[in-house]
């Protein structure tokens, strides 16, 4: 299931102090290789904020799901612990929210991410990692057009960060978006995405604006008017 310097510096010097300055040039390009080299290898850093996001998401009942929510009644839906999920929407109409936020809550949301569910039942090819996030490793090049404003302030585009998931598993329960039994095993489940981690705001009222699409898959348009509480 789908949802989506070089910097130089001229001074005279002795011959021999010219060497010895050679050499720690020489030296000091060659750690800086093997510092670019060693941070090209690092391997990528699997998250786990899209099994969370999807875990939360997906488990709520259908009729008070935050992911269809068209006004922010149920944005509340499930929340715990210190994160406070910003849903996005399963459909691409622009939707808007008033939610109430409890004061100290970091905030987090998808700008474009997408969730690849594998079924228990699925041919065992359709199951294996490899497999699972190659259906969702477009999000990465093809998502365009993200912006994210903060009462009014666009967010640095460097905020927005693309993540993806560790492998994940969701036990659906028994009333859910998919329709499926309670007790339904979505495993494995993948998610890759463009998100925005927020420190707790201040007490108030805030509004939010995030927007992207990945051309011809989806379109997010969402806005959410925050009161933060206590």
């Amino acid at each position: 299931m789908t949802t989506n310097a070089k910097l130089h510096h001229r001074m005279h010097l002795p011959s021999g102090c010219a060497v010895l300055s050679l050499l720690l040039s020489i030296i000091l390009s060659l750690i800086a290789a093997v510092g670019a080299a060693a941070a090209e290898a690092k391997p990528f850093a699997f998250t786990d904020t899209g099994g969370r996001y999807w875990t939360w998401a997906l488990t709520q009942p259908t009729a008070t799901n935050p992911l269809t929510d068209t006004t922010g009644q149920f944005c509340g839906q499930g929340q715990a612990g210190n994160t406070w999920f910003l849903a996005g929407t399963l459909s691409s109409e622009p939707v808007e929210r008033t939610c109430t936020v409890p004061t100290g809550k970091k905030v987090v949301f998808p700008v474009v991410n997408n969730g690849y569910f594998a079924f228990v039942d699925d041919p065992p090819e359709q199951r294996t990692e490899t497999f699972v996030r190659s259906q969702v490793a477009f999000v990465k090049d093809q998502a365009t057009a993200m912006q994210v404003s903060i009462d009014g302030r666009q967010l640095p585009v460097q905020r927005i960060r693309y993540e993806e998931s560790r492998l994940f598993s969701i036990t659906l329960p028994g009333d859910n978006l998919l329709e499926e039994a309670a007790g339904f095993v979505l495993d494995p489940s993948v998610d890759a995405g463009y998100y925005v981690h927020l420190d707790p705001l201040e007490r108030g009222r805030h509004l939010i604006h995030f927007q992207g699409e990945v051309p011809g898959v989806l379109t997010v348009d969402v806005t959410y008017r925050l009161t933060v509480a206590r």
